[in-house]
C-alpha cells in the first residue's frame, strides 16, 4: 500500500510539473508551432514551414500453420504453428530547415520467426536514413541509406501489400537490397518516374570491401495519372483507368558480400563476383480489380574470370515472374486476390569443362542442379480503415519439383502449404 500511493503521489505531481511547464510555454509555442494530424500521421511544425516532425509506427501481428513435407524423405509430414510480432517499425520524417530539404529515419525490430522467412537477422536496424534536397518535381538528390526502387514487388511497402508477404522470388530472391550511397529522383512530363543511384553494393548492413560501386537506374512511366502502390489493389475504386510499366537495371561490381542467400553462396565461392540486375513490371487498376505482373533476372559471373585465376566458377542466373490479381468485392473495405509466381536460382549452371586460360571450372555455388519452385495463393483483406488498420488472411502452396528425394533417391515433388492471418495497424 505505501508503495502504491507514493507512486501515486509521485505521478500526480510529476504531471503537475508538465502541465506547469506548458502552461507557461504555451503561448510562445502557439505562436511558432503547429501540431496536428493528416491523412493519418501527426505533425509537429513551425508556423514558416521549415521545419517538421512526422513520426509513424507500424505492427504486423501474425498466426502462421505450416503443412511441410519432409525434406529428406519426401513422404513424412512436419507441421508447424505458431504466433510472432514482425515487421515492428518506428520512424520520423519531415523538413530540416528548410522547405526543399527533408529527412527520413526508420527502425526496424525482427523477431526470429520474421528473420526465418524473409531470410535476414533477427534484432534492431537501422533501415532508412537520409537527407533529400528537392530542386524541383524533375529533380531530387538524396543522399544515405534508402530502398532503391528496383522490383516492384519489394518496392512496395510492406504495409501496403494485398498479402501477408510478397512474392519469393521478385520480392525476395530477386530484390535489391537496401543500401548507402547517393541518387538522383524526379518526375517529369507528368508521367515518367526516374531514379538512377551510386551505391555501395554490399547491402546497408555491410560497407563495400573495395573501391568499386555498383549502379541502378528506375524507369516508371503512368500514362493516366498516378498509379499508386503497385501490389496493394485498387483500394481507390479508380472511376479511370490506371496504368503503370516500369524496369529497371542495376549492377553489382566485385560484390564481396550479400544478405541474400542466393547471392551469397555464389559469392562464398567465388570470393567476389559481379552481378547484372534487370526487371520489367506492368499493371492496371480500374472500379476495383487490380491486375500487376513482373520479371527480374540476375546474373551472376566470377569477379576473377578475367584475371587468370586458377579457379574458374561457372556462372548462375536467377530468374523470377510474378502475376498477382485482385478484387474488392465491397469498395474500399473488403477484397480478394490470387498470385502465382515461379523462379529458378539456378539456370545457367554449366561448368563446360575448361574455365578459360589461366584455370579449370569448378562446381557452380547451387551443385549444378536447377532449384526452382511455383507457388500459388489465395488472399482476402478487411480493410477497417484503409492499410492503417486492417486484417489479411491467405492461403499459398509451395511445389517445389526437385527438393526431395525417397528412401530409394528418386526425386520426387514437395509440396508445403501455408495458411496465414494477420492483423495490421499503422500510423
Amino acid at each position: 500500500m505505501k508503495n502504491y500511493k507514493t507512486l501515486m503521489l509521485g505521478s500526480v505531481a510529476t504531471s503537475a510539473l508538465l502541465l506547469g511547464a506548458a502552461a507557461v510555454t504555451t503561448p510562445a509555442v502557439a505562436k511558432n508551432v503547429e501540431v496536428g494530424h493528416k491523412k493519418g500521421k501527426f505533425y509537429l511544425k513551425t508556423k514558416d514551414g521549415k521545419f517538421s516532425i512526422i513520426p509513424s509506427a507500424q505492427f504486423q501481428m501474425l498466426y502462421e500453420f505450416r503443412d511441410n513435407d519432409d525434406e529428406i524423405t519426401g513422404a513424412g509430414n512436419n507441421s508447424e504453428t505458431g504466433f510472432s510480432a514482425r515487421r515492428v517499425r518506428f520512424g520520423v520524417g519531415g523538413r530540416a530547415g528548410h522547405k526543399k530539404l527533408t529527412y527520413k529515419m526508420s527502425m526496424n525490430v525482427t523477431t526470429n520467426s520474421e528473420a526465418d522467412q524473409d531470410g535476414d537477422g533477427g534484432g534492431m536496424a537501422i533501415f532508412d536514413s537520409y537527407l533529400q534536397w528537392k530542386f524541383s518535381k524533375a529533380l531530387a538528390l538524396r543522399a544515405g541509406t534508402w530502398k532503391q526502387r528496383f522490383t516492384e514487388s519489394h518496392s512496395n511497402s510492406s504495409g501496403k501489400l494485398q498479402f501477408v508477404d510478397r512474392a519469393r522470388g521478385t520480392g525476395n530472391r530477386g530484390r535489391l537490397e537496401r543500401d548507402t550511397g547517393l541518387g538522383i529522383r524526379g518526375k517529369v512530363a507528368k508521367m515518367l518516374n526516374y531514379e538512377l543511384s551510386i551505391i555501395n553494393g554490399n547491402t546497408r548492413k555491410a560497407p563495400d570491401a573495395n573501391g568499386n560501386q555498383s549502379y541502378h537506374a528506375h524507369l516508371r512511366v503512368e500514362p493516366f495519372g498516378k498509379f499508386g502502390a503497385p501490389y496493394e489493389g485498387d483500394i481507390k475504386n479508380s472511376k479511370k483507368l490506371k496504368v503503370q510499366v516500369a524496369g529497371a537495371v542495376a549492377y553489382k561490381d566485385n560484390v564481396t558480400f550479400s544478405t541474400r542467400t542466393n547471392q551469397n553462396t555464389f559469392i562464398s565461392v567465388a570470393g567476389a563476383a559481379d552481378i547484372f540486375h534487370w526487371t520489367v513490371g506492368a499493371g492496371m487498376k480500374w472500379r476495383g480489380f487490380g491486375l500487376y505482373g513482373e520479371f527480374v533476372q540476375a546474373d551472376f559471373r566470377d569477379a576473377d574470370s578475367k584475371a587468370g585465376s586458377t579457379t574458374k566458377i561457372a556462372r548462375e542466373r536467377l530468374r523470377a515472374w510474378n502475376v498477382e490479381a485482385s478484387y474488392f468485392l465491397i469498395p474500399k473495405k473488403w477484397a480478394i486476390a490470387g498470385r502465382w509466381e515461379y523462379h529458378n536460382i539456378n539456370t545457367k549452371s554449366n561448368p563446360g569443362g575448361s574455365g578459360g586460360a589461366g584455370g579449370t571450372a569448378v562446381t557452380q555455388a547451387n551443385g549444378g542442379a536447377n532449384q526452382d519452385e511455383t507457388r500459388f495463393g489465395i488472399a482476402t483483406s478487411y480493410y477497417f480503415r484503409g492499410h492503417a488498420h486492417r486484417i489479411t488472411a491467405d492461403w499459398i502452396q509451395i511445389q517445389d519439383p526437385d527438393g526431395a528425394t525417397d528412401s530409394n533417391g528418386a526425386t520426387t515433388q514437395s509440396e508445403d502449404n501455408r495458411f496465414r492471418i494477420q492483423w495490421q495497424t499503422r500510423f
